[in-house]
Order: structure tokens, then sequence, then C-alpha cells
């Protein structure tokens, strides 16, 4: 007979059924554990005990189980009002499952505003939760899945999460989730496996070892039947655009459909879906219509036109997508700031006729592209030249770097061609997707066969390295005029004055910094708004570790630099640390261009506007590219609110790197004449058919922008502006729930009561921190003595070196956890307490009674509340408000002991105390349910049908009337 067959009893005949039914409270392990959900053998259940918060798996036949309530009080364990504050604070701090709406909130250090709730809210709307967030750049869409995925797991209705990201996201996923959650997850990569691996007992899969887990798209990708093997309750898709499914424009293409396969596989054997991207629609209905047939494939019609989405349905159940814009109307119309700063933004032309070497040094590899665009007989001849020119706009360094690597290649008789390296290097020139290997991608071109003799190519190379070499960075013209700008820029924020600059090359930010620390050593007489500022790298060869402590350093320099690839251009958060943000060169993608942006330009920038500077050459390439990534990028953006993927595509961008498009020659013409400024450089491409200055152009930007419905399409197919959840129910949620969880003033105050119980001190500092010394044994793991620490949320953000304390620190768990092992004793001091009043003739009795309940939904969702009950002592009669009966003075704890404790032994000894609790947790489980109803019966899904499963008594007050002297 098998463990789920029998019916085993404790010695007072509950059987261990009974005892594993959802919110019941064991004791197993001498631990005090509250039960989930059980499933034949196996149980799952939450320690009450403040040592964490996760949910843990049983099995039944395998545990000795015993009722878990908590024993009465000794009538003699007299304590004092400070005591019993604690006690229950304590007991308050560890409600799992409080009965606030937003239960979440509990274990978050996020401080979401109300329209990152949003999403929120529509999840609890839905038994299963299938959600498309699609805000805008910079709103947050991390911390709004991460309150999504927080809130499911609190409710116990998600255990199970798999995070699929692309590879540059997967460590600041694991960040965001530790820091603004508490939620611990595991990086899967094939670097990673074996160590994860060695850690597991033979036959054991890391992808069931581990209950949230994240891992990029292409890794997961080849390995969807190993890792759809487990069941995932909760599947996370950031930058889910890379996952759609790809759309095919010529038979002869052969797209990697392998992401798209296994996202639909991953998000049809997953109950929850969250689907994250700033660019959903790629301006193909059938790509974009695939994310909405993995939320609901009956979201999705086939007509003989195409795939039609059920917008309304959709609208209602599926889609959160608001442009900032809408988000600022949004605190407009209310009369609020808004979160965000205000942009500035320009761009610096340099005169190339200034500083001739480095004109030179173009002229030469526009010979040279000339001749690898006149070859014409294969597609890499023209990747080639591009590249190449885009690295010559970056710095004459990399250029140089690029050329020697091609001369190498070259003389060794060792280019080799092959489709895939053209198609990753493809699209690493083109900004189009960013990697791991981002610049090795692209370098692939330095290595790659053209079609042109290879003496002839070995002359123009050379050619371009003498003349390269010639740039020394006093002839540097970008060089100079990031020189002459960063003092500038600094002084815009004197409080920050730190300034980011963006490369894409790696060479480039090798080169710079170099230069930089040059600059700032004081060597440099030409540079003295440099000196004593601090120079700092971060790039895609550096480990996470090294990352964050160099951004760290960053931070806390009074006035820095710090040069960044596009390793960081998306997931890193910098709107704490700078204002200021230079493009050392153009993008050649413009949502490439807003990533980076987003690292400032954000929500919750402290300073009041950001600055955002581009350098550009008064050179035909990089005019051009200025023209289409940021001038109609910004029109199309004011015109429909987004700015389509294919405005920069790989025909477009080839057509401007070649030397003798029309358009080029317009330019150069302009710049013969003097007439390369930014004020009316495109003023006659506003007034003229682009027909008349570029006819392929034209023809191209037809075919791909404009020459079909394709913008009207993606506008008319998009929810912008969406939101149908009333504002006013947004506040009440995030307003009861901050109240019932507890605020950071309650928490500073318990905080700092239970240091000092334990004979430790707080010394408070004039930044509103504080440091602990001496620090006392019970929690010396928790803390250090040279750590500063804080409770207010946003210094803890504002400043990386301060630590914040919230209800899921290590160092509140083990406060929690210390004084709810004292409260397990019946002699425990503190739980039977006297107050005295001057407000009443007769005793009082106030119960601290911690009732909890479960919610009949599926899964059920567990409730506790901490309710105080107060009675006259005479003839216990109830007092409806007990509120002003705990307002009084300590003290009669010393002045009538005696009494004291002959009337506690009266309360506890009363052989209906246990039925009135069981008869009053019957009733506050109505009044909870029916006060869920009220709330919102759409979000509120299943809390509106409570029962009462068992009832605590956690403290005794005894309230004495004042006697006269």
């Amino acid at each position: 007979m098998t463990s789920s067959e029998t019916d085993l009893s404790t010695e007072n005949g509950v059987t261990d059924l009974d005892l594993l039914a959802p919110g019941r409270v064991i004791r197993m392990r001498e631990r005090l554990w509250r039960v989930d959900y059980l499933d034949g053998d196996i149980f799952g259940a939450t320690a009450l005990d403040g040592r964490d918060n996760q949910a843990h798996r049983f099995h039944r036949g395998l545990e000795r189980l015993d009722e878990g309530a908590l024993p009465l009080p000794a009538p003699e364990a007299v304590g004092d009002q400070r005591q019993q504050d604690l006690l229950l604070d304590a007991q308050r701090f560890s409600l799992l499952h409080g009965t606030a709406p937003i239960l979440g909130l509990q274990r978050s250090r996020a401080i979401p505003t109300d329209y990152q709730i949003v999403p929120l809210l529509m999840a609890l709307g839905s038994e299963q939760v299938r959600l498309l967030i699609a805000d805008d750049v910079g709103t947050g869409k991390t911390i709004e899945a991460g309150l999504v995925a927080s809130e499911l797991m609190a409710r116990g209705r998600a255990r199970r999460v798999l995070i699929v990201v692309p590879a540059n996201l997967r460590e600041q996923w694991r960040d965001a989730l530790d820091h603004f959650f508490h939620i611990d997850a595991t990086i899967v990569s094939g670097n990673l496996l074996p160590a994860l691996e060695r850690k597991l007992l033979p036959g054991k899969s890391v992808w069931s070892a581990h209950d949230v887990v994240i891992a990029s798209i292409d890794y997961l990708k080849t390995r969807t039947q190993q890792v759809l093997a487990y069941p995932w309750d909760l599947v996370v898709i950031d930058e889910a655009h890379l996952c759609a499914m790809p759309h095919t424009l010529h038979r002869d293409q052969q797209p990697d459909m392998e992401r798209w396969q296994f996202a639909q596989a991953a998000a049809a054997a997953a109950r929850h879906l969250l689907l994250l991207t700033a660019t959903p629609h790629n301006g193909y209905t059938d790509s974009y219509a695939s994310l909405f047939r993995m939320l609901d494939a009956t979201l999705v019609h086939d007509t003989p036109d195409g795939p039609v989405i059920d917008r309304d349905r959709a609208r209602a159940h599926h889609v959160v997508q608001r442009q900032r814009r809408d988000i600022e109307a949004w605190y407009e119309q209310r009369g609020v700031t808004s979160p965000f700063p205000k942009r500035r933004a320009d761009e610096q032309i340099i005169e190339l006729a200034k500083y001739p070497d480095m004109r030179l040094l173009l002229e030469g590899l526009h010979r040279y592209a000339e001749d690898l665009y006149g070859a014409g007989t294969a597609p890499v001849d023209r990747w080639i030249a591009a590249h190449l020119q885009k690295r010559a706009l970056s710095s004459p360094y990399a250029l140089r770097k690029s050329v020697e690597n091609r001369v190498k290649t070259l003389r060794k008789q060792a280019a080799v061609t092959t489709t895939k390296q053209v198609a990753v290097a493809r699209e690493a020139t083109s900004d189009q997707l960013f990697t791991e290997n981002d610049e090795g991608d692209a370098a692939n071109l330095d290595r790659a066969a053209s079609t042109l003799q290879t003496a002839h190519e070995l002359a123009r190379l050379e050619e371009i390295a003498a003349a390269a070499k010639k740039v020394t960075p006093p002839k540097d013209p970008k060089l100079q005029e990031l020189f002459r700008l960063l003092p500038e820029r600094m002084a815009a924020h004197p409080d920050t004055a730190r300034v980011l600059v963006f490369t894409k090359f790696k060479d480039t930010l090798d080169y710079l910094a170099d230069r930089l620390e040059h600059a700032a050593s004081g060597r440099n007489k030409k540079t003295p708004a440099l000196h004593g500022a601090a120079v700092f790298a971060i790039h895609g060869q550096m480990s996470l570790a090294q990352r964050s402590e160099t951004f760290a350093a960053f931070e806390r320099a009074p006035k820095a630099v710090l040069v960044a690839t596009d390793c960081i251009s998306e997931g890193l958060n910098l709107q704490r640390a700078c204002a200021e943000l230079v493009h050392y060169e153009l993008p050649w993608n413009p949502n490439r261009l807003e990533q980076r942006n987003g690292r400032i330009d954000r929500f919750q920038q402290k300073e009041p506007f950001v600055g955002i500077r581009t350098l550009v050459y008064d050179d035909p390439l990089d005019a051009a590219l200025l023209y289409l990534i940021d001038t109609k990028a910004q029109q199309m953006r004011a015109d429909y609110g987004f700015v389509p993927p294919f405005l920069a595509n790989s025909d477009i961008l080839l057509h401007l790197s070649d030397p003798g498009s029309a358009y080029r020659a317009s330019l150069q013409e302009k710049r013969r004449h003097g007439q390369m400024a930014i004020p009316g450089l495109f003023a006659e491409e506003a007034d003229a058919d682009l027909t008349e200055l570029d006819s392929e152009l034209a023809r191209l930007a037809e075919a791909n922008i404009s020459g079909t419905d394709r913008l009207d399409k993606m506008r008319v197919e998009s929810f912008y502006g969406q939101s149908d959840i009333d504002l006013a129910t947004i506040e009440t949620a995030l307003s009861r729930s901050r109240d019932e969880i507890g605020s950071a003033q309650r928490i500073a105050a318990f905080t700092r009561a239970c240091i000092r119980e334990l004979q430790g001190d707080v010394a408070e500092h004039t930044d509103g921190t504080f440091t602990i010394h001496p620090i006392p044994g019970e929690i010396a793991d928790t803390v250090t003595a040279r750590e500063r620490y804080t409770f207010d949320p946003v210094a803890g953000i504002d400043d990386a070196e301060v630590d914040m304390i919230d209800l899921a620190h290590p160092l509140m768990r083990r406060l929690i956890d210390l004084t709810l092992d004292k409260a397990q004793l019946p002699e425990c001091t503190g739980r039977i307490t006297g107050r005295i009043s001057p407000n009443i003739d007769a005793a009082h009795l106030v119960l601290h009674v911690l009732f909890r309940y479960v919610a009949r939904g599926n899964p059920p969702v567990l409730l506790e509340e901490i309710v105080p009950l107060a009675y006259r002592l005479s003839d216990g009669s109830p007092v409806p408000d007990p509120w002003p009966l705990l307002t009084g003075p300590g003290g009669a704890g010393q002045q009538y002991r005696d009494d004291l404790i002959e009337d506690a032994r009266d309360v506890l000894r009363d052989p209906d105390l246990r039925p009135r609790l069981d008869r009053l947790a019957a009733a506050r489980a109505r009044t909870v349910a029916e006060h869920h109803a009220g709330l919102s019966a759409e979000w509120a899904n299943g809390l509106d049908d409570v029962e009462a499963t068992s009832a605590d008594l956690i403290a005794v007050t005894l309230v004495y009337p004042e006697v006269a002297p």
C-alpha cells in the first residue's frame, strides 16, 4: 500500500491528509511550515520562520508531520510593550501571503509607479497570464515583468520560471531579479554547464534542478526537447521580436527558424507567458502575428489576404503597449511631474577641411571602396567596403587595425568567404542584432576574400595604412572634438559630472581610453579642463564582475568618462550614474541609436534633462547616414510614434556605402561649397522629391519604407495608448498594498530596536545612512562594520555603495527569524503585556490573532493577516475599535503584575477561547472575500472565495484604567 492510499493519524486523531490541506500550518524538521499544495504524494510548503520565502517540495511518506499551531503563551511571561511591538512586527513582516492586493511588493525593492502596475493588474485578471509587454525603450519593461513574475510566485501560481534572453542580457536579468525582487535565478550556458552539473546527483538534469533559470535564446534553440522535457510554469522571452517567425521575401532565402521554433514550443508548454519587446512589429504582419499565436493561437485568423489579429481580445487581455509620450501625457493630465527627463540632443559636425591628413585617409579609402563596388561580382565586396568605411568613421586607429589584419590575411593567402560568415558579418555591420561577439563577427570581413586581384588590393591597402599612420592623435579631428566637448557636457550637470561615450568598436575604445587617460593625467597641456577626470572602459570581453566593479567606480567618481561598446546598449541602466552621452560614431540602425540613448534617457533619471551629442564628419557617407538614421528616423517617430526596423536595411546601407551613389555625390557637392552644416543641411531633401536626388535610393526607400502600406499597417496593427484599467484602481491597489506590507519607517524602527536588543549599536550619519558597530554575533554573517545602510529605496538606487534594507534583506530576515524563534517558547516575554489608559473605566482585553485563509482558486491562494480583537474583560463584550486601547502608555506589567498574571491566566484558560477564535476566523474570511470582490472582481480573480484555515493567538494585551493618585 502506497503512502497516498494510507490515512495516517497523529496522536490526537488528525490525519496527515488533514494536516496537508492548503493553508494548514505544520511542524516538520523542527520548523514551522505552511502547506501550499498537495499533489499525490508530493506537497509544497513554505517555511514560516523568516529564513527563506521560497516554496519547497517534499514527499509525504518521508516526512514526520505534526500540527503547527503556535503554543499559547505562559501567563507569567509578562514583558514590556517594546518587546510585544517587536514580536507583532516580526509576525506582520513574515506574512508571505498577506491580504494586500499586490502581494509581490512585500519582497520587492522596486519602486513601481502606477503606469508600471498596469501589466501586473492585467495579469491578475487572467487565470492564465499570456501577455505582450511592448512599452517604449526606457520605460522599465524588466521591472514590469519582474512584478508579474514576483506576484505569480507570491500567490503560488508559478514556481518554475524560464527566462529567455539575448546572451548579452543574461547577467543583467539575474542581477535585476536578485536586487529588485530577491529572486535567485541560475544562468545556464555552455561554459557554466560543467560546474552546474558537478553539483547534481547522477541522472539529475540542470533544467529540473533549478526553479528559476536564465539562458540565451541561441543556447536554448538547439536544446528544445532537453529543456522542455521538464515543466515550466512561466516563460519570459525578452527581446521577443528576435523570436518572431522570420518573413521570407525570396524563395532562395533560408532564414534562421530555430529561435522561432523554440519560442513557439516553449510558449505552448508553459501555463504563463510574458513576451517583452519595444519593437514587436517588423513591418510584416505574418511575423508580427506569430507573437500573438504564441500568446493564444485563437487570437489570429488566417485569411486569403494574410493573418488577421483579433484586436479586441488582444487589447483587453494580452497587450500592454505604450509610447513614452502616452505615459507623459498621462502624468500631465493628472498635474504630476513626469518621471522622465527632457532630452537635449544635437549633432556635432566636424569639418574635415581643417584636418588634411584625415581627409586624405578617407579619400584613399574612397578609391578602394570604388574598386570593390566596381568589381561587383560578389556581395562580399560591397560588405568589405561598407565595413572598412564604418571603421574609418569611427577612428583612424580602428581602420588601421582592420587594414593590418587584411594585409596579413592576403599575404598569407588565407582569405576565405563562407555564406555563414558573410551573413553574420552583414548583421553585425548593419547593427541589426547585438551578439556576444558583435565586433568579432564584423571582423570576419577583415579576413574575407574579395574578387579584386590580390596585388592591386594590397597596393590599395598599403596606401591606406600609410595614410592612417599619419593621422596621429593631435591630427584626429573626432578625438580633438571630443576633448573640446567633454568639459562642456560635464559642466552641464555639476552634481553628476560624468559622461558616457559609446563606440561600436573595441579598437576605438582602447584608443579613446588611452588618449583620455593621457589627457586626464595632466601630461596633455592642451586639455586642462580634463585634468583629474577618472577614465573607465567597459567592453564585451570583460566578465560581469569586472563590468560591475568598473561601473560602480564610475558611479562613485565625482568627474569621470566611461567609454563603452554596445555590450551595455541594452540591459544596463545608467540613469542614476550620469545624464550625458556622446555617440562617438553613428550606429547604422536607428533602433540601436535609441537603445543607447535609453541607458540614460529613461524612467527615474534624477537630472531634469539629459544631453546627447553625436559626432559626425562632414563626409558624404556620414552625412547620408545622419539623414537616414537620425533625421528621417525622428521624422517617422514624430509621424508614426515608432521607427520601423526596416528603415536602415542592408540594401539601403550598401547603397549609401557606394562612393558612386547619386546622393553621396550631391552631399559631396555641398561639402565642396561649404554647405555641410546642420542648419539647412537636409532642406533639399525636405522640399524635393527624393527621386530627383538619387533614383536608386528612392527606389529602395519605396520598396522598403513607403512603397506599400507597411507603415500605416504597422500603426493600425499596433496597440499604442492601450490601458483599460482605471487609474483609481491602480492607486487604490498600490496604496493598500504599501500600507499592509509595511512602510520603510516601520522596517527601520524594527531593525534598530532588534539590533539594540541584541546589544549592538546603530550609528546614524548625516547623509541618512547608518553603520552597525559593534555587530552582534547573531547577525555577523549578514552585515559588515564598514558597509553603509539605508531604509530609503531611492537612496539605495542613487548610491551604489549603500545597501538598502528591505523585508527580504538577509539582515531583516535574520532579525525576524530570531524574534519568531523566541515566540515559539511559551515563556517568551512580550507575548503578554499591559497598558494603562485614561479613556476607560474598566479593564479591557486585546487579543492579537494571526488568521490564515485559503482562496479557492486554481491553484489555491494563501492569505494571512494579524487582527487585534478587543473586549471588556468583565463580561467579554466586544469593542468595535481596538486602536484607542493600544495608544496608552505601557507599564502595567510592573504596576499591576500580579493582577495582570491572574487575568491572563483566566483568559488563556477560558474554554470558549478556541471556539471564539474559530468563529471570528470564519467571519473575517467572509469580510476578506467581500473586500476583494469589491476592489475588482476581474483582477482579484479567485480572492473572493475565501475559507478560514487556522487562527493563532500571537499576543495578549491587558489594558487597565488609570487610577488617580
